[in-house]
């Protein structure tokens, strides 16, 4: 009887320590496993803030209107103007909040906007003209980012241009003409797109309405007084390219 309890032991333990082996091989060795991957980091807040130049190039124009008197008799007429105009520009921006943008831009443009125009009465009949040879403008800006790289803008300030002018006159069989080279004051307001490129580079689209104010044509030769009125005032629509001086500022 004991020869047979050890038996039954003895298989048992074979059982067992068998199941646990089998076990043990069918587990195998331990898997790796790797950590929870890692989020690629968030793209950099780029800011609008600091210097930038550029250049820039458009097309000008407008309904010109004269005021001429001539011994004594006024007359009045109107005219497109329309030209060109290319230059340059600088400014300053600041970032002043995620979505807004504040800022200084100066410009100046070389132009060939001209206007020419005519009037007559029963006695009388003049010829006048009107180039804007230059104008530059002191703006302050104003936007909002519509994304973080296109900026919606308002603008206005200060204006300033070189005007020339002429007139021609004929009445009761006497011709005088009249001529002057102005420097004119005045404002401008406008507004614009602006989206950048790439870190350094931007596009910019604006309109701008520039008035100069007023210049006067006057004279008398032969007893004949000639005076012309002439109101320099124009809308502009250009395009231009602005390099921002050390990119993006994280």
């Amino acid at each position: 009887m004991a020869m047979m309890k050890q038996l039954l032991f003895a298989a048992i333990g074979i059982v067992v320590f068998g199941a646990s082996a089998a076990c043990a091989a069918d587990m195998g060795p331990p898997v790796y496993k790797a950590p929870y991957p890692v989020p690629p980091p968030p793209p950099p807040l780029y800011s609008w803030t600091g210097f930038y130049v550029g250049g820039n190039g458009g097309f000008g124009g407008n309904n010109v209107t004269y005021s001429s008197t001539i011994a004594g008799v006024t007359g009045n007429t109107s005219l497109n103007s329309s030209g060109f105009l290319g230059g340059g520009q600088a400014g300053f921006n600041w970032q002043v909040a995620p979505s807004w943008v504040i800022g200084v831009e100066t410009d100046f443009d070389g132009t060939n906007i001209s206007s020419n125009a005519s009037a007559s009465t029963p006695f009388a009949s003049a010829n006048a003209g009107t180039k804007t040879d230059w104008f530059g403008t002191v703006r302050g800006r104003a936007g909002f980012l519509v994304t973080p790289v296109a900026l919606l803008y308002g603008t206005g300030g200060w204006a300033y241009g070189h005007t020339t002018s002429s007139a021609t006159a004929t009445a009761f069989g006497f011709t005088e003409s009249v001529s002057s080279a102005n420097m004119q004051n005045g404002w401008t307001a406008g507004g614009g797109l602006e989206y950048a490129i790439n870190p350094w580079l931007s596009l910019k689209t604006e309109y701008l309405y520039v008035n100069l104010g007023s210049a006067n044509l006057s004279g008398v030769e032969d007893g004949v007084p000639i005076t012309v009125t002439e109101k320099t005032a124009f809308h502009t629509v250009k395009a231009g390219l602005n390099f921002k001086f050390g990119g993006w500022t994280p």
